[in-house]
């Protein structure tokens, strides 16, 4: 088959030939040629041509949809937005053909995997949420939720493997970056803070649930999400690499724990996939699960306020073009007002940057990575 591993670091990640491999890595070039050459280059047409006219056309300083707006009809603007679109179709496609291939390998080596160690839970009358299956997040085939078959991991193996793809490899070889450096962050930020029972809400397939356990070794770590073929295969994953974690397919607006069952709950790039109705109730349940003296944090990208008009209107791609719809108005929410909301008391929340542990121990231009080499998070103790 002439097959060649391509960042292969457990065996749930799957050999790829030589022409699959070059595909891949090719969607990995462009993006990285996208995201940190082309797309900066755009700032100086804003500032220089639009912002001006913008600014005398509406006498004051433009927002950031007016910002999005304007720099659609640039014609550079608009070529981005097209090949970064054909970009991220193109790398499922590649990373999509390598799992097709092996789908039945996938599923029988899962299925072998499955108790060896952790635990797996499936709840098949759990109704996955509307903004989850009305649409193809990320233009990922299926979301993450279909299933093609009995003990299907297909959207698990695919979220792994685009992981490396899209994120330009700047997360490590397991993609787990955000998971160690937002652990490292708070065992440096609140020292005397040992969680005994995490929890991970929307944890797909585990890259930022796992790394807890190397910083806090005496955790017992708990994942949970919607969508069946990833909790397979993230069960499967941590099984390989060693990791003992419990995984159940369950909605955070509602879950199955009792009352006070954990000392910490977080998630990681959750938020802005759900929608206005379930932000309250997922941090509403935050605090129900949480023991007192517990900490519950959100890592997202950051809120529109953290970021000035321009950098805000960037996001304009992601909303209309990359099948993230809620993003749109998570962002501009007042996450602290809806957490106290929950019964977080204010004196007691925090914002925070996380530094890229991976990119700080290799020497990597921080470019590379898409959130500027840290990650941001919204946290409060209860």
């Amino acid at each position: 088959m002439n097959a060649r591993p391509i960042d292969a670091p457990h065996d749930m990640l799957q050999a790829a030939t030589s022409g699959e491999f070059a595909r891949e890595m090719f969607c990995r070039s462009l993006t990285n040629y996208l995201e940190t050459r082309f797309r900066p280059a755009l700032r100086p047409i804003f500032e220089q041509r639009v912002a001006p006219k913008l600014e005398a056309e509406l006498g004051r300083d433009p927002g950031r949809r007016e910002i999005a707006r304007a720099m659609r009809k640039v014609s550079a603007n608009r070529l981005w937005y097209a090949l970064r679109t054909d970009a991220q179709r193109m790398a499922y496609a590649a990373s999509g053909a390598v799992i097709a291939r092996q789908r039945s390998w996938l599923v029988e080596r899962a299925a072998a995997r499955a108790g060896s160690i952790g635990t797996l839970e499936l709840d098949p009358k759990l109704e996955v949420p509307r903004y989850v299956s009305a649409h193809d997040i990320h233009h990922m085939p299926g979301s993450y939720h279909s299933e093609l078959g009995p003990g299907d991991v297909t959207a698990g193996a695919l979220f792994d493997r685009q992981m490396t793809v899209n994120r330009m490899g700047s997360q490590g070889d397991l993609n787990d970056d955000p998971g160690f450096s937002l652990a490292a962050y708070l065992h440096s930020r609140f020292p005397e803070f040992t969680p005994k029972r995490i929890l991970e809400l929307g944890c797909t397939v585990g890259h930022s649930l796992l790394p807890f356990k190397a910083v806090f070794p005496g955790a017992e770590l708990h994942g949970i999400d919607v969508a069946a073929p990833c909790l397979r295969y993230a069960h499967a994953r941590a099984a390989a690499l060693g990791v003992e974690a419990h995984f159940s397919q369950q909605n955070a607006e509602a879950t199955r724990f009792a009352d006070a069952e954990f000392d910490l709950v977080f998630s990681r790039i959750l938020m802005h996939e759900t929608s206005d109705r379930a932000v309250p109730r997922i941090f509403a349940e935050c605090y129900r699960l949480l023991a007192p003296g517990g900490l519950c944090f959100h890592s997202d990208a950051p809120q529109f306020d953290e970021l000035d008009s321009y950098s805000a209107s960037l996001r304009d791609w992601d909303i209309h073009f990359n099948h993230e719809p809620f993003m749109d108005r998570y962002y501009e929410l007042p996450v602290e007002a809806l957490l106290a909301e929950a019964g977080f008391p204010r004196e007691r929340m925090f914002r925070a940057y996380a530094p890229s542990e991976y990119l700080a121990r290799n020497g990597l231009d921080p470019r590379l990575n898409r959130s500027g080499g840290r990650y941001f998070l919204v946290g409060a103790f209860k």
